[in-house]
């Protein structure tokens, strides 16, 4: 599906250039542009890419970084399009006649239809779409408080948490995640000659079809699985509890550095600290994954990590300013998209005192 997805945005974006390169560009087409460039950022990319002038970033650069003029002004100056009116048409009768004069052309809107399909066919089927769509490493980002669903050209998905970050690099041999920032969940299609891995720091997780959840935090990169299984790996020694995968009946072949790899299965949970490994524990993934519900949930958990949680979510930060606070804990279900829930369960402890201001929120003690 997703290579038919991205066959029809870029037969899209090639009906486009050949229209921006020899049509008439008035200000109805000028608008329908930009509706459509507004539609998603993908048709952005898109037009980019088949304009030869690609540049790598998020989303969020690209609808900042290109306005509907300046890229019509791109596409008009650089885009590699030959107007068919200046092609000439097969003529058996006479080779040598006035292609403007005897030779019949087709309708104009008929020839640009056929010149973007040909455009975007030769992308996608001559190698230069799989290079396009695999190697030219998308990052994706989250803003605070924004969740986002991203589907990958291999018709992998991914499932991106509150101010995070990812880095997409494709390849014929691997497919390779980097986890810049926060939270993702991933559901990784099958595909056993190209592996599926994401790297967060010096954290690397191998999969070849699963579901599993990474969480970037300072303390170290927690991996809990959904289904499947993964192999993690620290650039740290490996304990001597790990599990060697090659051991394991239908295990995929992994390389030497992978062969002893923490094996984490389904409702297990392993964290990996800068400076140690541990070992994988049963999890509660319903709770673990509830953010892709839009929902906090805490049991008995400090208040430290309640508030590190909270921030994630909201621009206005709450800050502990009582470190005897330390020892509380809180549990309970919190909306994501609600901060006052939180709030209302705060200031109903009686040894608490919230304050609020216009930039921040205070925790302390009666």
């Amino acid at each position: 599906m997703s290579r038919l997805l991205n066959k029809q945005v870029y037969e899209e974006a090639a009906e486009w250039l050949v229209e921006l390169r020899v049509g008439d560009v008035d200000a109805a087409t000028r608008e329908r542009l930009d509706v459509w460039f507004r539609e998603s950022p993908n048709h952005i990319r898109a037009f980019l890419e088949l304009s030869s002038i690609w540049e790598d970033g998020s989303d969020k650069d690209l609808d900042r970084a290109h306005s509907t003029e300046d890229l019509i002004a791109r596409a008009r100056g650089v885009a590699n399009i030959t107007p068919l009116e200046r092609m000439a048409w097969p003529n058996k009768s006479n080779k040598s006649a006035d292609v403007r004069g005897v030779r019949q052309r087709p309708r104009r809107r008929h020839r640009r239809s056929l010149l973007a399909a040909s455009i975007a066919a030769v992308c996608l089927a001559g190698g230069l779409g799989l290079w396009l769509l695999e190697n030219q490493n998308p990052n994706y980002a989250t803003q605070t408080g924004e969740e986002r669903s991203i589907l990958l050209p291999d018709g992998s998905h991914i499932e991106l948490n509150s101010k995070s970050r990812v880095r997409v690099r494709f390849s014929s041999s691997e497919r390779e995640i980097d986890l810049l920032e926060g939270q993702a969940l991933f559901k990784v299609a099958k595909d056993a000659s190209r592996p599926f891995l994401v790297h967060s720091d010096a954290v690397r997780v191998r999969a070849v079809g699963t579901q599993f959840d990474v969480y970037k935090k300072v303390s170290g990169t927690t991996v809990t699985v959904l289904e499947g299984r993964v192999a993690v790996l620290s650039a740290q020694q490996v304990p001597a509890h790990t599990v060697p995968l090659a051991t394991q009946a239908s295990a995929e072949v992994l390389s030497t550095a992978e062969a002893n790899a923490i094996l984490v299965v389904a409702g297990e949970q392993l964290t990996m600290a800068p400076k140690a490994a541990g070992k994988p524990t049963k999890a509660d993934v319903t709770t673990i994954t509830a953010w892709t519900q839009h929902q906090l949930v805490f049991d008995s958990t400090p208040l430290a990590e309640v508030v590190q949680e909270f921030n994630r979510y909201n621009v206005r930060q709450l800050v502990v300013a009582d470190r005897t606070l330390d020892s509380f804990h809180v549990t309970g279900v919190f909306s994501s998209t609600d901060p006052a829930s939180l709030l209302r369960f705060l200031r109903s402890q009686r040894d608490l005192d919230v304050v609020e201001t216009g930039d921040e929120i205070r925790i302390s003690k009666k």
